[in-house]
């Protein structure tokens, strides 16, 4: 009998003890990461002007112009820093696209053939562009110990655009080739405007120094926008900037550069 309780207390013992390191014991918690990120941004309609008249004969031939961002591919190549469990800081670099798409409608004819012709090339006409939003911001997750990590980010930067998105032109046919005709015109070929993200997502642990990240986010991008139509085609337009929501979702691989490790007992 005496050998039985020495038995049942040493067992019970063990078992308090491994009870207690596993509850103690934690996971590896990331602290400095580097990541690439591959993902669509959606589209949005940018402007629209109309009746904008096209000065080639009296009485002149009318226009509705409008203009939407296009979807598209996006990439980012980000970086992060923990000082704790929850919050860290972070940088970014994001590909966000910002191409084009026109549509044309022809209001009043005059019954000009080139005129016609313009407002053709015009519509469906769609170009690529390559804007890049550098930003830096909070970043606050939760169960950064536990397999799978939520987290919230909200990002401020700027968007470097090197294409206008006020220009508007067409083509219409010569004896010596398509000429062009240009509706909105603009002086500056590359703009600054300040960009605000918020998002939502989460990391996931996939190999050890390595997790698949996965995020959605409001990209709210500032891009000039004409404001309305100009008398005779060929001047810069009104405009003012304007603030778009493009909603993104990106799925990305962080690599682990340091990392806090977890209690083991």
């Amino acid at each position: 009998m005496h050998f039985r309780r020495v038995l049942g207390t040493a067992l019970l013992g063990m078992g308090l003890t491994l009870s207690t390191a596993g509850a103690q014991a934690t996971g590896d918690q990331a602290r400095l990461t580097f990541g690439v990120g591959l993902g669509v941004v959606g589209g949005r309609d940018l402007w629209s002007s109309n009746p904008q008249a096209v000065q080639f004969i009296v009485p002149a031939d009318t226009f509705a112009l409008e203009r939407r961002i296009r979807s598209t591919l996006a990439v980012s190549f980000s970086g992060t820093y923990f000082t704790g469990d929850h919050l860290g800081f972070g940088g970014e670099v994001f590909l966000i696209g910002l191409g084009f798409e026109d549509n044309c409608r022809h209001l009043f004819s005059s019954g000009s053939a080139d005129v016609a012709a313009v407002c053709r090339s015009i519509q469906g006409a769609k170009k690529s562009a390559t804007s890049v939003a550098l930003s830096v911001g909070p970043i606050l997750r939760f169960n950064s110990r536990k397999p799978i990590s939520p987290y919230a980010r909200a990002n401020l930067g700027l968007v470097i655009s090197t294409h206008s998105s006020l220009r508007t032109q067409g083509t219409f046919p010569t004896d010596s080739g398509p000429e062009d005709l240009i509706i909105y015109s603009d002086d500056r070929n590359s703009r600054l405007d300040p960009s605000l993200a918020l998002g939502l997502g989460f990391t996931a642990g996939i190999a050890k120094g390595y997790n698949l990240r996965w995020e959605i986010r409001d990209n709210i991008t500032g891009v000039q926008r004409v404001t309305g139509p100009i008398p005779i085609a060929g001047l810069v337009p009104p405009h003012k900037r304007a603030f778009k929501h493009l909603f993104s979702m990106m799925i990305g691989f962080d690599v682990v550069l340091e990392r806090k490790r977890g209690r083991r007992y």
